[in-house]
């Protein structure tokens, strides 16, 4: 049975990402560890949380290609 991701509802390919509380796909987890990443990085701040997920999902995307 194939899983759905929980942010996107998207059929999961691959190794999922798994949170505490979340099964996301890959898109949906790069999103996510980057966000949380830039939070720790920027001591909370929402700003660098979103400038580290989009360079984070670009760097990703990046190395895949």
């Amino acid at each position: 049975m194939q899983q759905r991701c929980d942010q996107c509802r998207r059929l999961i390919q691959g190794e999922p990402v798994r949170t505490a509380t979340r099964t996301l796909c890959d898109a949906c987890g790069t999103t996510f560890l980057g966000l949380a990443a830039g939070t720790m990085a920027g001591n909370g701040d929402v700003g660098q949380s979103i400038a580290t997920a989009g360079w984070f999902e670009r760097l990703r995307r990046r190395k895949l290609d």
